[in-house]
């Protein structure tokens, strides 16, 4: 895979795929352990409201959607950096490529450097956190070939899931 991915700011008129993609097994797996398509895209369609301090985007690939990616502050959402051993001014990252045809092809690697790259020019010094079941191998091995390392392996009280999650932090940029 060559091609750039590119991220813009989700719209509304994106959550009807975006309910599609949470339908697709590979993607319903992962995001609908304890909530549904629905909630999902309700707090997406929160996100793009302006109600709820998490950015939403929309990946692209040559123009054409392929998945999506959040990113937001965890000084905004204490309780769950408590958990998972965030500090306030780490970045917390969520993320699925969608199209079927775009899995398993280095998309969702890509998708990570793309995320992490954008939100390292508004935020240089921040690091990020984030944290994947443990058993999704595909998204582990995303985050480990862009530099996160693996903190620990645990249950976690805020998911919404009792699986057990792997808590992985990339460390600030330097200098």
């Amino acid at each position: 895979m060559n091609d750039v991915l590119s991220l813009r700011a989700m719209r509304a008129a994106d959550l009807e795929r975006i309910g599609a993609w949470l339908s697709e097994p590979h993607v319903a797996r992962w995001y609908l352990a304890g909530s549904t398509v629905e909630q999902e895209v309700e707090e997406l369609r929160q996100c793009v409201a302006g109600e709820q301090p998490t950015h939403a985007l929309v990946v692209t690939h040559r123009g054409l959607p392929i998945g999506w990616c959040q990113w937001y502050r965890y000084r905004e959402y204490p309780d769950h950096a408590a958990a998972i051993g965030a500090l306030p001014q780490d970045i917390g990252l969520d993320y699925a490529i969608g199209d079927p045809a775009h899995v398993g092809r280095g998309f969702g690697t890509a998708l990570i450097a793309t995320l992490v790259a954008a939100v390292r020019e508004e935020h240089p010094g921040a690091g990020f956190v984030a944290d994947p079941e443990a058993v999704n191998i595909a998204s582990r091995r995303v985050l480990e070939k862009n530099g996160f390392e693996l903190i620990r392996e645990a249950a976690v009280a805020t998911e919404a899931t009792d699986a057990v999650m792997a808590i992985y932090r990339l460390a600030p940029a330097l200098g």
